[in-house]
C-alpha cells in the first residue's frame, strides 16, 4: 500500500510541476553526453538511469567502488556477474532533478579519473592469481 501511495504522490508532483521533468532531462542529457565524450561505455539507455560499464576483475571493482565513495564522494549501485559478464562491472547512476550541472561536471570528471586508473591498471587485480 505504501508503494502505491508513493507512486501516486510522484505522479501528482509530476503533473503539478512539469519543470521537474524538464530539469531532470537537462541533467540526464548533460551527464550521458559528458560521460560518452569522456570515452565511457554507457551501452544503450533511454532512461535517466545511466549505466557505466568497466572491464575489470572483482577485486578491482571493490577498490574502484571504495575510491568512488571515499575519495570522490559518489555513491552508486554496482552490478556484477552473473547479471553482467565476469570481467565487467556496471555502475548505475541515477540522476535527479535536484542535481545541478555542477554535479554533472564533477561526476564526469570523477568517472574520467576512474577510467584513467582502470586503463593504467592502478587498481591491481589482487584475486587474479586465485582464479586459475
Amino acid at each position: 500500500m505504501a508503494m502505491t501511495l508513493g507512486a501516486i504522490k510522484r505522479l501528482e508532483l509530476i503533473k503539478a510541476h512539469p519543470e521537474y521533468r524538464t530539469k531532470l532531462w537537462i541533467i540526464v542529457n548533460a551527464l550521458q553526453k559528458g560521460l560518452r565524450e569522456a570515452g565511457l561505455d554507457l551501452g544503450r539507455t533511454e532512461s535517466p538511469v545511466t549505466p557505466v560499464f568497466f572491464r575489470c576483475g572483482l577485486s578491482q571493482v571493490t577498490q574502484l567502488i571504495y575510491d568512488l565513495r571515499e575519495n570522490f564522494g559518489i555513491f552508486c549501485s554496482v552490478v556484477i556477474y552473473p547479471v553482467v559478464p565476469r570481467d565487467v562491472v556496471m555502475l548505475r547512476l541515477i540522476p535527479t532533478s535536484s542535481h545541478s550541472l555542477e554535479d554533472v561536471d564533477y561526476t564526469v570528471k570523477s568517472f574520467k579519473e576512474l577510467k584513467r586508473k582502470i586503463d593504467n591498471n592502478l587498481y591491481p587485480d589482487e584475486m587474479k592469481d586465485f582464479s586459475k
